[in-house]
């Protein structure tokens, strides 16, 4: 086997995220069209923050809206931050940048087709408990990563969490786009984002805390079992919509 260097990895993983990104646009370019927007105004940023805050009390109003963003706010924090944490954590196992690369490359390339089963099983049980079992599937991730010793151990993982990775996230995406009206999507969709965004910052702390107190990094991963833990909880309360979650997404391509 030809020895790749650190860099050079680095280089192909940047291309082949790039060609991965391109190939995955077509299909949207060539299939989905915008029914719903918000024409161009005089005052774009004032009025943006006035919408967003209009957009926020209405979502107060919607309990089974809110309840969903307040469980999405925890479970995805804890998704996120084993995304974004992962390449730490594997060296401090003492893997290799070389092998880190190629074991997030192969769990992305795993993560896409689990993504495709994801979806083809809330067909069949539903998409609120399809999420469910995302949530336990990280739960798991976060009790073995506790036990984590060797590379091995750390393809295990990567592989547990490509087989929910894709699948608990576009989930959420439909389950939200299941809540909310259609004529305002793109309002609901970036404070969706947003929220999202504000949530990836309270999983790295407790990580960060949780290992400096016990001074073990796994003790940090496992601690994001109490993020899953309550975001489980929380969705319990969250009413059912139906069974064809991802029609949304499926079969009515436009936004």
């Amino acid at each position: 086997m030809i020895p790749i260097s650190t860099t050079l990895a680095s280089q192909l993983a940047f291309l082949i995220t790039a060609v991965w990104w391109g190939l995955f646009t077509i299909p949207m370019l060539r299939n989905v069209q915008q029914k719903y927007y918000i024409e161009r105004e005089a005052k774009p940023i004032v009025n943006s923050f006035k919408r967003l805050a209009k957009t926020f009390k209405e979502i107060r109003k919607q309990r089974a809206l809110f309840l969903f963003l307040l469980a999405y706010f925890f479970y995805i924090d804890g998704v996120g931050t084993i995304i974004t944490m992962s390449t730490a954590y594997g060296s401090d196992l003492g893997i290799s940048a070389t092998n880190l690369l190629i074991i997030l490359f192969v769990t992305q390339v795993v993560a896409a087709p689990f993504a495709i089963l994801y979806g083809r099983l809330a067909q069949k049980f539903s998409g609120k408990i399809m999420l469910y079992v995302g949530i336990l599937v990280y739960i798991g991730v976060c009790i073995y990563a506790y036990f984590l010793k060797t590379t091995l151990d750390f393809w295990i993982l990567a592989m547990l969490v490509a087989t929910s990775q894709g699948g608990i996230q576009a989930l959420s995406r439909s389950y939200f786009a299941k809540l909310i009206p259609k004529e305002k999507s793109s309002e609901y969709f970036g404070f969706y984002n947003i929220f999202g965004k504000f949530a990836s910052i309270m999983g790295p702390l407790l990580v960060a805390m949780t290992a400096q107190l016990t001074g073990h990094s796994s003790s940090g991963v496992f601690s994001l079992v109490i993020l899953f833990i309550i975001g489980f909880a929380i969705l319990s309360f969250v009413p059912e919509v139906d069974k064809n979650v991802v029609q949304s997404e499926t079969s009515d391509m436009s936004v």
